[in-house]
């Protein structure tokens, strides 16, 4: 995942290693659930060599986890705020997803927070393997929140939505975003739906504007630039060097 302990460099080496890009065969019932993986407030503090070896049991897990096709997609954030990086699970209900993610030694550790929000409503064939065995791109994470307008109950509301099922779509085809999906309306949370584009976070923002729901003020974005293996989605931009 993200430059949690060492340089990215490093770490993008060891990702593309264990970058999980295979559809999960875990059952009729298995549905993808979408995780952030947070740095806490409080996270303790360690030497160098505790935080070496910690982000080499991290490192492990990911690749565990892969290896018996739990984990889909993971990347990090690539800018500078407590959002380190994301897994996408497939499993069959939220406390297994959250169980699974909870397996990660740094959030054993204190050291990562993960957050688990699904079903993510994704279509599976849109993850892919790799084309390549390495290589990293860019792509740009919305994470979509209730806005000031946000109520289900409000007339209208149905449709918006609707409208914005139909915009994501339409930017789909023109090779916009790479994956788009809606989280369910129940409970506290106000992550409503993750889009990933496939442009700039510069060019993403400008389209973000012009969706229906956030016009309408249902929902508002949080766009953050993320990385992930080559191939795994639709293709993003190259890598800067």
């Amino acid at each position: 995942m993200k430059n949690i302990f060492l340089p990215l460099s490093h770490l993008i080496i060891l990702l593309l290693a264990a970058c999980a890009v295979t559809q999960a065969q875990s059952g009729q019932s298995a549905q993808h659930f979408f995780v952030l993986l947070k740095r806490p407030e409080n996270a303790p503090q360690l030497s160098q060599e505790a935080a070496e070896k910690l982000q080499e049991q991290h490192m492990a897990n990911i690749r565990r986890l892969h290896a018996e096709q739990k984990l889909v997609i993971a990347g990090p954030f690539t800018d500078d705020t407590s959002l380190r990086g994301i897994f996408v699970l497939v499993a069959d209900s939220l406390a297994q997803a959250q169980e699974w993610t909870n397996s990660d030694p740094a959030i054993k550790a204190g050291r990562l927070a993960g957050e688990v929000h699904g079903p993510w409503n994704v279509a599976a064939d849109a993850i892919h393997p790799p084309a390549t065995p390495q290589g990293m791109e860019q792509y740009t994470l919305v994470l979509m929140k209730s806005g000031e307008k946000w109520n289900p109950a409000a007339p209208g509301f149905s449709d918006l939505l609707k409208q914005h099922g139909a915009f994501a779509d339409n930017l789909t085809s023109q090779g916009k975003i790479a994956l788009a999906g809606r989280l369910p309306f129940e409970g506290m949370d106000d992550l409503r739906g993750v889009l990933i584009y496939r442009v700039g976070a510069d060019e993403t923002a400008a389209l973000v504007k012009d969706d229906p729901v956030v016009k309408a003020g249902i929902l508002k974005p949080e766009i953050h630039p993320w990385i992930t293996g080559k191939g795994v989605l639709a293709p993003g931009q190259p890598m800067q060097q």
